[in-house]
């Protein structure tokens, strides 16, 4: 089996050869193959000369072509500093009081942000890799986009508001957001397609329950992911192409709620118990995951990566399909290589009988 085949027999749950493997390695491919970060993030050429080069060395299933978060959002006015070894900061939200909430236009992939930049790499990477590997695509979730676009705590403080009824609480201008921020979504994600994704990706980490509780998630978030999911599915199908929800953090509690958005695939944290979740919701989506990428890619040894990489394959069940061993979160700008290469090692000689 090749890449391509191995995601999409473990997907649905079909006879595999061995374990699939997707570290979610974006910038870390940037640090290995000796690419200044700011030309990385701006620079199509740069972004997929650095993807190409990192899946040459590791072989991994899946290539995570992606970056930082504010991509979509500077299509809208956000203002951020690039910094030549580092992702960019944000200098100035576009959105600096309720009343600019309706000043807001929706932006074209095509032309605005550095959404053009992520398109050009994922068409590039496509072209070279389309018949290797699986290439998987950036996405900011509805929620932590409006958060970004607000300024994350501002953003948070007006939900607290409207939770509480209190008098100067807009929910209408709030639902306006998510509801703006869903549709430049939808609309990426299909030039994300037309460009050669083969995993879309809703990555909306601000609505983790490390943040915000179980309700608001499921008042301000999941009907926001879910319509995005729905909304995308029909030209996912069209390309053989799968959905993908990242949110980080400790979200047991959520877990059923993710397994009713709509994606296929389901990246789960280092900080959830993988073993719960597989026997929760395993069987109704696929799950990624979810080694530690601090403790154990960054600071682990590479006996200590063995160890939890054949840890996540027992908790998930791996052999019965259904699963990617991935890592809980980004892989780290300094993970050594020798980490993602035993990850990846592990995998590939767990043999399935």
């Amino acid at each position: 089996m090749n890449s391509r085949e191995r995601i999409k027999a473990a997907v649905n749950r079909e006879k595999i050869d061995c374990i699939p493997v997707g570290p979610y390695m974006g910038n870390h491919c940037a640090i290995v193959t000796g690419t200044k970060m700011i030309d990385y993030y701006t620079k199509a050429d740069k972004m997929a000369h650095a993807q190409i080069k990192a899946w040459e060395l590791y072989g991994q299933d899946i290539v995570c072509v992606q970056s930082d978060n504010y991509y979509i959002v500077e299509g809208f006015g956000l203002k951020a500093e690039y910094h030549e070894n580092s992702t960019p900061t944000v200098i100035k939200p576009a959105v600096e009081n309720l009343k600019d909430i309706a000043k807001l236009k929706l932006p074209n992939p095509y032309r605005d942000g550095r959404m053009p930049v992520y398109i050009e790499a994922v068409d590039r990477v496509s072209q070279y890799l389309g018949k290797e590997a699986v290439i998987r695509t950036p996405g900011t979730g509805p929620f932590t986009m409006a958060g970004h676009l607000m300024g994350i705590q501002q953003f948070l403080i007006e939900l607290a508001k409207i939770e509480h009824e209190m008098d100067d609480a807009d929910e209408k201008a709030i639902i306006y957001l998510l509801e703006l921020c869903t549709e430049i979504l939808i609309e990426f994600g299909k030039a994300m397609l037309k460009a050669g994704s083969d995993i879309v990706q809703c990555g909306d980490s601000l609505a983790s329950l490390d943040m915000i509780s179980p309700d608001m998630y499921k008042r301000f978030a999941f009907p926001y992911e879910k319509k995005y999911f729905d909304e995308i599915s029909p030209y996912a199908k069209a390309k053989g192409a799968f959905k993908l929800l990242h949110i980080c953090g400790n979200n047991t509690g959520t877990m059923e709620l993710y397994a009713a958005t709509g994606a296929d695939i389901i990246e789960v944290d280092h900080k959830s118990d993988l073993k719960l979740w597989t026997d929760t919701i395993g069987n109704k989506v696929t799950l990624i995951g979810n080694l530690n990428p601090t403790r154990i890619l960054l600071q682990g040894s590479v006996e200590e990566v063995r160890e939890a990489s054949l840890r996540c394959i027992k908790d998930a069940r791996g052999h019965e399909g259904g699963f990617i061993l991935g890592s809980g979160c980004e892989v780290p700008l300094y993970a050594p290589r020798e980490n993602i290469m035993e990850m990846i090692k592990t995998a590939r000689e767990y043999i399935i009988q």
